[in-house]
């Protein structure tokens, strides 16, 4: 149980083993300006939560390396707001590479679920549920996204904004605004997708491409827009 900030410096090795539960209290986060390694497995996750709703957040910054997260599951933090300081995401990554594999980010009490800013990632077989807003907020990145689901947000499943980005095998249900929003000049590939109940299926904007490669809409109030 942690109860007070936990910062890491840089040049560090952070290394979190598999079947570690970590309950962030009193409005307690972590924030490594150093890479992080998560070793969970399918039988024994690892497992970041907040019993009382008042975490604020897991944030990795401008790291040298890569971080690699396996069979995590974040579970009800809110985001940083620290003296003065404030960010969107309940998970951050900020100029910070980073894998996702089997991961989970669910029931967070922010504005995205997890948001990446001028960082390159990978993300397969994650899913993200009952998001408070947007589920993945990807600034400014590059990135693959496959073999995932996102599901109940309360705005948009996918926002992309200046961002290179391909995504396959992607499911998208209950989507409160857009299913997949992509803006700010970013280019888009979107290959084997479906999206069932959103407002909006795709909407490009600011000088956006997307290019997509079969796709599903079901109930979805306007298929496609692009401004």
């Amino acid at each position: 149980t942690i109860k007070k900030p936990l910062i890491i410096p840089a040049d560090k090795e952070v290394i979190i083993l598999a079947n570690t539960q970590l309950d962030f209290v009193n409005n307690g986060f972590l924030l490594s300006y150093s890479p992080i390694q998560m070793q969970g497995t399918k039988e024994q996750p690892i497992i970041i939560q907040s019993s009382d709703k008042t975490a604020q957040g897991f944030t990795i910054l401008k790291t040298k390396k890569k971080s690699k997260l396996a069979s995590v599951v974040f579970d009800g933090l809110n985001t940083l707001n620290y003296q003065g300081w404030i960010l969107t995401g309940a998970v951050n990554f900020y100029e910070a590479a980073v894998d996702f594999s089997h991961c989970a980010f669910i029931n967070n009490q922010c504005e995205d679920a997890l948001n990446l800013i001028r960082s390159d990632f990978e993300m397969e077989y994650c899913l993200i549920n009952n998001a408070f807003a947007d589920g993945l907020d990807a600034d400014f990145s590059t990135g693959n996204i496959r073999n995932s689901r996102i599901t109940n947000t309360g705005n948009d499943g996918l926002d992309f904004s200046g961002s290179q980005v391909s995504v396959q095998s992607l499911t998208l249900v209950d989507i409160g605004d857009k299913g997949i929003s992509v803006g700010e000049e970013s280019n888009l590939k979107v290959y084997s997708c479906s999206i069932t109940d959103a407002a909006t299926g795709v909407a490009a904007k600011d000088l956006s491409k997307v290019v997509i490669d079969s796709i599903v809409l079901k109930n979805v109030g306007k298929g496609f827009s692009a401004f």
